[in-house]
């Protein structure tokens, strides 16, 4: 079956705001044929499955009247197993239909969800954990999927009951009156079990998301775990998670299961009562037995809508808060996009960047109530404030400074994974919101501190900016980068897969990797945070050596907290506290006699003890 993805399908963005079932009917609109004709299919399986109790009615008739004979009796056998065989055909569509569209529709759903969330800039992911964002995407969208499908096709099949109670009323409309007085106790309970089943509905997810959570971090952390000897009390943890999570399930599931004996109680009364009153009234000579027998098949055919009409409402409620949850994430937009300014044919040529006067500061609030504020950056505070300098093309630019004074920042700003708070960030002269995202970002050639390795091959992962690339050229930066031997010790060696997040290399055959990949996209812009950290210093060496050459003529932004690393850049920028304290020249910098050069002795000390060597002054 075809979905609308393939047919340029869009979330209307209109109805985001709206109530969770408008927008999942302006979502479902590509659909709404297949809904219509699963409609008219519900309507021809109510109105042929009325034929039962008007032929047994006449059955009954032909009875009582000595009528019936064999040939008779073998023509209402044919005339209910065609009635059966019709009804089954008419259910077997429209299930086909709007089961297999609620299908398509979660297809839809799943990959707008993940565009959605791979569109987000990085703040979002700072404000909602990888686990909430996997309980939208699994559970959520499940329940959403359910009300769609087998909620929407209960609800149609809901258009039998006024088909049924209108031919009731034509076979015993005082019957039919009777029958209609336990309906508001009906209304009433249905209005206490919606009220709580969505409050409850709610609370469940949002704990389910938090067991979700728990267990992602301590899947992917599960190293640290193991080291730190805390699997016992991460358990611990997270049975208290899970309890609170069976809990709040099993408080909806009394109710859920109250909802359908409760309402099958009241229908069975019904059906009594039918019966009591209806068998009155033949004794009386009131109702004839054909139309009693005809009233009592009604009835029973009603009942299975009616005691569907408790699961429909679960699925409903389900369903209304698990899109509340998925709204709150497409209600979420990217802080960094393409605006009107941008210039869809501009191009970086030469690489020159530009920090001009730029002040920023993190502004964040958890995307839920019940996440923590401390997974968020702390909001308002100022990372960054009134930095100016430049890199001008071709030359290398080395950024150093203490531990939480704003280096990385820089890059993310330089990549516009965030935009400044204050002042601009230009490249060839043009502020970067004017260059298109994926020409800015297609330019610059970044090797994160934090580096991710996928579950794929060493081959995979180094060309994953280059797909086209060929063996040599992966081979040729793997060179630069210091990772042949460790490919030569790898069982497969360039085709050799890697566990998830690269479980089976070092921290420094990681970098390496990162490094290889930045390298091979052959950027206009290299950007190295501090990747170099987890390689030893010789191999350090080799690989800066490497790199001088690929580096020549190319603009290079390098932040390090190895002197060692970054002596030979054409100019260095010393950050404290979010801002420039010094800058010069290796060489002016030690003389300069501040920050950098305490930071310059300090290393040649630790370099000195390891090696035995005794320092006697701070020179370069």
């Amino acid at each position: 079956m075809k979905s609308a993805s393939d047919t340029a399908h869009g979330l209307p963005d209109a109805g985001i705001d709206r109530h969770p079932l408008i927008f999942l009917l302006l979502f479902n609109r590509p659909y709404w044929r297949r809904y219509a004709v699963g409609a008219l299919l519900a309507v021809f399986f109510a109105v042929v499955s009325l034929g039962t109790p008007f032929a047994f009615r006449q059955m009954v008739t032909d009875f009582d009247a000595g009528h019936m004979n064999a040939k008779r009796l073998a023509v209402y056998f044919l005339v209910f197993l065609s009635i059966a065989s019709f009804s089954g055909v008419f259910r077997y569509f429209q299930r086909m239909l709007m089961i297999g569209t609620s299908r398509c529709f979660e297809y839809d759903l799943r990959n707008y969800y993940f565009q959605h969330i791979l569109s987000l800039s990085r703040a979002f992911f700072h404000r909602c954990p990888t686990g909430d964002i996997m309980a939208r995407a699994t559970n959520d969208l499940n329940y959403v999927r359910d009300f769609v499908g087998p909620g929407i096709m209960g609800a149609v099949d809901m258009i039998q009951l006024p088909l049924t109670i209108g031919a009731m009323v034509h076979m015993s409309p005082r019957l039919t009156l009777l029958m209609a007085a336990p309906l508001p106790i009906v209304t009433l309970l249905v209005y206490f079990f919606v009220r709580f089943m969505h409050t409850q509905s709610r609370i469940v997810q949002e704990l389910f998301a938090a067991v979700t959570e728990k267990a992602q971090e301590n899947l992917a952390g599960a190293r640290v775990v193991k080291a730190y000897g805390i699997a016992d009390r991460e358990q611990r943890v997270f049975l208290q998670v899970s309890k609170d999570y069976m809990r709040a399930n099993l408080k909806l599931a009394v109710v859920t299961s109250m909802a359908w004996p409760m309402i099958g109680a009241f229908i069975g009364g019904v059906v009594l009562l039918a019966i009591w009153e209806g068998g009155r009234l033949v004794i009386a000579g009131k109702l004839d037995l054909a139309n009693m027998t005809g009233f009592l098949l009604c009835l029973l055919m009603i009942v299975w809508p009616l005691a569907q009409f408790g699961w429909i409402l679960t699925l409903y409620q389900r369903g209304a808060v698990s899109m509340e949850r998925l709204k709150r994430v497409f209600q979420e937009k990217p802080d960094v996009f393409d605006g009107p300014d941008t210039d869809p044919e501009a191009k970086i040529e030469g690489g020159a960047v530009r920090f001009e006067n730029v002040s920023f500061a993190y502004h964040s609030a958890p995307l839920s109530e019940t996440k923590d504020a401390e997974k968020s950056p702390e909001p308002g505070r100022a990372a960054l404030t009134a930095i100016d300098f430049e890199i001008p093309a071709g030359q290398t630019v080395a950024i150093v400074g203490p531990t939480g004074s704003g280096k990385s920042t820089l890059t993310a700003l330089l990549a516009r994974e965030y935009d400044p708070t204050e002042g601009r960030v230009l490249v060839d002269g043009r502020d970067i919101r004017q260059l298109p995202l994926r020409v800015l970002r297609g330019a610059i050639g970044c090797v994160p501190q934090d580096t991710f390795i996928f579950s794929e091959t060493v081959f995979e992962n180094a060309k994953l900016g280059r797909p086209d690339a060929t063996d040599d050229e992966v081979r040729g930066v793997c060179a630069i980068a210091q990772l042949e031997e460790a490919l030569g010790d790898m069982p497969d060696g360039m085709n050799t897969l890697l566990g998830e997040r690269g479980i089976n290399l070092s921290g420094g055959q990681k970098q390496r990797l990162a490094l290889a990949r930045a390298l091979l996209c052959d950027p206009a812009i290299l950007v190295l945070d501090d990747a170099l950290s987890s390689v030893d210093t010789h191999t350090e060496e080799r690989i800066l050596e490497g790199l001088r050459a690929f580096m020549a003529g190319r603009t290079s932004l390098i932040i390090a907290h190895r002197i060692s690393s970054i002596r030979h850049a054409d100019s260095i920028v010393v950050l404290d506290g979010g801002r420039i304290v010094e800058r010069g020249t290796h060489d002016e910098l030690v003389a300069l006699d501040g920050l950098y050069a305490g930071m310059y002795r300090r290393q040649l000390l630790e370099t000195a003890l390891e090696d035995g060597v005794p320092v006697e002054g701070g020179a370069s």
